[in-house]
């Protein structure tokens, strides 16, 4: 069950809030800050992380390249909530207030491309995530796409 809340508006002398309605000065205010005293701002959490590419043609000796930032787009999906997602700048952090739940998360930067033939798209990251998002916390994901 729901609770109501209820908010008291001050004692007025009589015959004076007719003319305060009419005039529009004080109810109004009245009524707005009994609104906002019965909202509470919904409980939310935060996911922040970094889109990264790893792998690709080995550097001079033969070694394997380190992360490097991707920019793009990271979308979170949950069931019972609509998928969010939100972009990401050359350094490849993001950071995103969510409700409180389990993600997918999954990541595509326009660095990387599939072709088949003639037909070039935007790729999806391999390397799928998840994170639980608990209220007033902040988990953290590194979000790899896999170059090969």
């Amino acid at each position: 069950m729901g609770r109501i809340r209820a908010c008291a508006l001050p004692k007025l002398a009589p015959g004076l809030l007719p003319g305060l309605v009419l005039a529009g000065l004080v109810l109004p205010g009245l009524l707005a800050g009994c609104a906002a005293a019965g909202a509470q701002a919904p409980a939310t959490g935060h996911v922040s992380g970094r889109l990264v590419m790893e792998g690709g043609p080995l550097g001079p000796g033969g070694q394997q390249p380190g992360e490097r930032p991707l920019p793009g787009t990271v979308t979170f999906t949950a069931a019972g909530h609509r998928p969010v997602t939100v972009k990401v700048g050359p350094s490849g952090n993001f950071s995103v207030a969510l409700a409180p739940g389990r993600y997918q998360i999954s990541g595509r930067s326009p660095d990387l491309e599939e072709i088949d033939g003639a037909t070039r798209r935007e790729a999806p990251c391999t390397q799928p995530a998840s994170a639980t998002v608990t209220a007033g916390r902040t988990a953290t994901v590194t979000l790899a796409c896999i170059v090969s």
